[in-house]
């Protein structure tokens, strides 16, 4: 050990690892007991605090005055000038910060069944309608359970969709470059909550394609080498990507490898979500259902794939922090990511 004392660094820390999961565990009892919704909550070690995250503090005063009893004080962060004002130091000014759910455009284009044929590239807009919305998201990455293929996405995104007299939501997806809608398949089975998931079953003519898409260059980008499918442990300041429909290609850094988010959907209630990872990156609306992934050699991002690390389900609404779920929770036991190793 002496020969590499040098090369060593530390940090004094208040706070025991022990001590802020007690401070979790507290936070998260007063979310369900005040009925907050729109929330992150982090325990981020860069800071040696839990980190609250707050749509709308104005509405929970009452929530907000149990957290910060609790000792240490978590930091509370959220939009409105005035609560931060009338609360604690702790509460930092955000322009808002509520999770997304899908993108809704009312007077969308026609919506075109055809039979084409048509490689679904992770990263695509997609997305499903009603009579007079539609709902766009991203797809995701492609899966095979039983020797059939499925494009993975959020479940959320077929919520208020219609359903035909099987249960089933017609999906459609963006042809690159235009706004011409082409329906490809049937999410046929979907849940919201304990995650948020759902598959879609392509039509023949479709098929998949492990390659992550740029929608700034409009042609694929990366491609899908590997997976991570086991829970895993993330570091803080590990860099994680992106690449979604709404906000294209981008990436951050991990603030915090465990939250647990309570996002709430009109019509539907509150759905809680555990173990998220939280990164600093642009997202929005439409962007549900992202494929997150980290590079396999970062020095040379030319010649290697990704590692899928798993999916977007949310973000802030100031479009600077993303909620992804991770892949060992939306993956069924018998079903692998499909990569470029089966091309």
């Amino acid at each position: 050990m002496k020969p590499y004392l040098n090369l060593l660094s530390f940090v004094e820390v208040n706070n025991s690892l022990t001590k802020l999961n007690e401070i979790f565990n507290q936070v998260n009892t007063l979310v369900k007991n005040f009925n907050v919704v729109n929330v992150i909550i982090g325990n981020q070690h860069k800071v040696n605090n839990i980190v609250i995250h707050l749509d709308q503090p104005e509405l929970y005063q009452a929530f907000i005055n149990s957290a910060k009893k609790l000792n240490p004080t978590p930091i509370i962060e959220g939009p409105n000038e005035a609560i931060k004002e009338n609360s604690s130091s702790t509460l930092k000014s955000r322009e808002n910060n509520s999770p997304i759910l899908e993108s809704r455009e009312s007077n969308s284009p026609t919506l075109e069944s055809r039979e084409i044929q048509y490689r679904i590239l992770s990263g695509y807009a997609i997305g499903a309608a009603n009579n007079e919305t539609r709902f766009k998201c991203t797809a995701g990455f492609w899966v095979r359970q039983q020797g059939l293929a499925y494009l993975a996405t959020s479940g959320h995104c077929a919520l208020n969709a219609t359903e035909d007299p099987q249960g089933y939501v017609k999906f459609f997806f963006i042809v690159p470059g235009t706004d011409q809608t082409i329906f490809f398949g049937n999410m046929i089975g979907f849940e919201v909550e304990p995650v948020d998931r759902g598959f879609i079953l392509p039509f023949d003519g479709y098929s998949e394609y492990p390659f992550i898409y740029s929608h700034e260059l409009q042609a694929p980008m990366f491609a899908i080498t590997d997976f991570t499918r086991t829970p895993f442990s993330i570091a803080e300041g590990a860099v994680l990507c992106k690449s979604g429909a709404a906000t294209g290609y981008s990436c951050g850094r991990v603030t915090s490898g465990s939250v647990k988010s309570t996002l709430f959907t009109p019509g539907y209630g509150t759905y809680e979500y555990d173990s998220q990872i939280e990164v600093s990156t642009r997202g929005a609306y439409g962007d549900s259902g992202s494929p997150a992934f980290a590079f396999n050699n970062p020095l040379d991002l030319s010649q290697n794939g990704i590692n899928l690390i798993g999916m977007l389900v949310g973000a802030s609404s100031d479009q600077t922090i993303i909620v992804i779920t991770p892949l060992y929770q939306i993956l069924d036991s018998d079903m692998d990511v499909v990569t470029i190793d089966e091309l």
